[in-house]
């Protein structure tokens, strides 16, 4: 018995339509069934739990784990640019501060030299240290301020402290300065609490003082202090120049070495004072006559030629 087929072309619609109505019957059927009873519940759990959970688990999981990923490379990102940001503040606030410590120790600086002038009447200049020069036994340092500021050779400079020293040597913009303990350098003083004169020179030592050896009896005491005399008109009278500190008796010799440290800060000092003393004008220094005395009658014809030449003077004068 051979069975015919239709084909499919020749299908009525009808017969076509039936297993979509079949599907759609079954489907309401169920839905009813599980809105009523309830009793695909259990069934729905098991296929969801064992093939629709592992699957959805399985097919999100690269695209997770790709998130997750990017998500912690896009947070270390941003912790790495932070850090950076937060070292150059850092950075920028450290030397904000180092500035500003800067500023302060030159206002501190400033502050002393302004009262320091409370006691000094001469006109001042302030200036700033640009070079230090240490050759041997010369001891100068170079200053910002020259010819084009008013500065001359022999200007006497002080700072808070004491007796810095004297320019030797005028720029157009900038000076050389002669320390007090350059070996080159005379200062005329005297002990404060005594008024007794004496000479302080630069030594051997670099940054230290010395003076002549005196009498073992002199009036002398460690702490005593050294005050610029104002002779030889190059530094004023009245600045400190220097203490001692130390006083060496030499029995024998029948004197004393003492050791002397000048006040001024000049292993340290930024800043100094410039005094202008042209205003003053000092009389003129006594010549002192040098060499044996001159025999009597040698003086008697020098006299004797000079009242003629002083009586002849007129006469030729006419």
């Amino acid at each position: 018995m051979s069975f015919y087929s239709m084909p499919e072309s020749q299908t009525p619609p009808q017969l076509r339509l039936r297993p979509v109505l079949l599907v759609l019957v079954c489907a309401v059927v169920l839905l009813t069934l599980t809105q009523r009873t309830g009793w695909l519940s259990r069934p729905y759990a098991w296929v969801h739990d064992g093939v629709y959970a592992p699957v959805r688990t399985a097919l999100h999981a690269p695209l997770q784990w790709t998130q997750h990923g990017w998500q912690v490379f896009a947070e270390k990102q941003d912790e790495h640019a932070l850090l950076l940001q937060q070292q150059q503040e850092n950075q920028e606030l450290r030397a904000q501060v180092q500035l500003l410590g800067h500023f302060q120790a030159e206002n501190r600086r400033l502050r002393m030299l302004m009262d320091s002038l409370l006691n000094v009447t001469d006109p001042v200049l302030i200036a700033e240290l640009s070079d230090t020069s240490i050759d041997g036994y010369r001891e100068s340092v170079t200053i910002n301020k020259g010819e084009r500021d008013g500065v001359y050779v022999n200007q006497a400079v002080i700072d808070p402290y004491g007796l810095v020293g004297q320019v030797v040597e005028v720029f157009s913009r900038e000076s050389r300065v002669m320390l007090i303990t350059d070996t080159r350098s005379r200062v005329p003083v005297y002990v404060a609490r005594t008024q007794q004169r004496t000479l302080v020179s630069g030594s051997n030592g670099y940054g230290s003082l010395e003076m002549p050896m005196l009498r073992a009896d002199s009036d002398i005491q460690v702490g005593d202090r050294l005050v610029s005399s104002g002779l030889g008109g190059i530094f004023p009278r009245g600045y400190p120049v220097a203490e001692v500190t130390a006083i060496e008796r030499d029995a024998r010799a029948a004197s004393m070495t003492v050791r002397l440290r000048p006040l001024a800060h000049l292993q340290s000092m930024l800043e100094v004072l410039l005094l202008d003393q042209r205003h003053i004008a000092y009389p003129p220094q006594a010549v002192v006559p040098v060499g044996p005395p001159v025999p009597e009658a040698l003086s008697k014809n020098a006299e004797e030629k000079d009242a003629a030449a002083t009586a002849e003077k007129p006469h030729a004068d006419a």
